[in-house]
């Protein structure tokens, strides 16, 4: 039997029992380096999110240790604001199964494969709220950029930089409690949390970094085009101000409903992070008066976007204190 391929892995996994304790059901979502499933603790009343990297993406040992560190990084970032991790390993040689009858088969695999096991979120990513709206009000957008920055800033603190801030990596959770499955997006008085997710392409310089030299070669690019700052862009050395950066850039998506920059194809919005500025935010109808309403507002996201770092806040502390927090 081969090792499941980047087309069928959705499906090759489902079943398996990962640490003899949890059992993999559907499928949550797949991306281009890995696929979450959720899962059952088989002996306590627990689901969990198992996250997956694709074989194409685990087949040698820089990005299984790029995964490993991953791990590492969200094992100790023990914060509200970030996603909980509760176990992390790879998958060598073979994995177990659940057949039909309830019986473990054990598959062979021809690649090592690196997983999460992450606490499993009950909401609504932030993404999906924006294909679903045309754009937030001022209050909910100043909600959620006010719990990134406090997640954010506590890994920055850490000395970890994201690298991928972007809609796709934060997530709108409400409490188990009253959680609505027909969520309509209303967030104003039912907003509970926010958390942060994804630090698979974070860079670590910091204490808990335990094998510090570089996984990704200078010049070796890493990021989400809408959301990369000038620097990241050209495959430069990255601080703390890149995230700041891309936080801007999120920040103005939510408030005009699209994002600040954005060409034909990757390399275009490259460019144009790189020499173009975005439309002022009161060119939109609906945002026409907030130079009056809001003048923080506009003032925090132009230094977020600042092509020069040296120009934006040299933290997220800086920039809950533009806006009022």
């Amino acid at each position: 039997m081969q090792s499941p391929s980047t087309a069928d892995s959705a499906n090759s996994f489902l079943n398996t029992v990962i640490e003899n304790r949890f059992t993999i059901g559907k499928v949550l979502g797949q991306g281009g380096i890995s696929t979450v499933y959720e899962a059952d603790h088989q002996r306590v009343d627990l689901k969990v999110a198992v996250k997956m990297l694709h074989t194409h993406f685990s087949n040698t040992e820089e990005s299984i240790e790029r995964f490993k560190r991953e791990a590492a990084i969200v094992n100790h970032l023990n914060h509200p604001n970030i996603v909980h991790m509760y176990s992390f390993g790879v998958l060598r040689g073979s994995f177990s199964r659940l057949d039909s009858e309830g019986n473990l088969v054990e598959h062979p695999l021809s690649d090592p494969r690196p997983y999460l096991v992450l606490e499993h979120l009950k909401g609504m990513s932030l993404d999906t709220i924006l294909s679903r709206v045309p754009y937030l009000s001022i209050n909910d957008a100043l909600a959620i950029i006010d719990s990134v920055l406090v997640g954010l800033g506590s890994a920055h603190e850490m000395g970890i930089i994201h690298r991928d801030i972007k809609p796709s990596n934060v997530m709108v959770v409400e409490s188990l409690s009253d959680v609505d499955r027909k969520y309509h997006c209303s967030l104003s008085g039912e907003l509970r949390n926010v958390k942060l997710l994804d630090f698979g392409i974070a860079k670590c310089n910091c204490q808990h970094d335990q094998n510090p030299q570089n996984l990704t070669q200078p010049g070796f690019i890493f990021g989400s085009p809408l959301y990369m700052s000038p620097e990241q862009c050209m495959g430069q050395e990255l601080d703390p101000r890149s995230d700041i950066y891309s936080l801007g850039c999120m920040f103005y998506e939510m408030l005009a409903g699209k994002p600040p920059l954005e060409g034909e194809n990757s390399m275009h919005t490259f460019a144009k992070h790189l020499y173009e500025s975005p439309e002022p935010l009161n060119t939109f109808e609906h945002l026409k008066d907030i130079d009056k309403t809001h003048p923080h507002i506009v003032e925090t996201i132009d230094k977020c976007l600042l092509k020069d770092r040296n120009g934006r806040f040299k933290d997220c502390k800086e920039i809950r204190s533009q806006l009022g927090h």
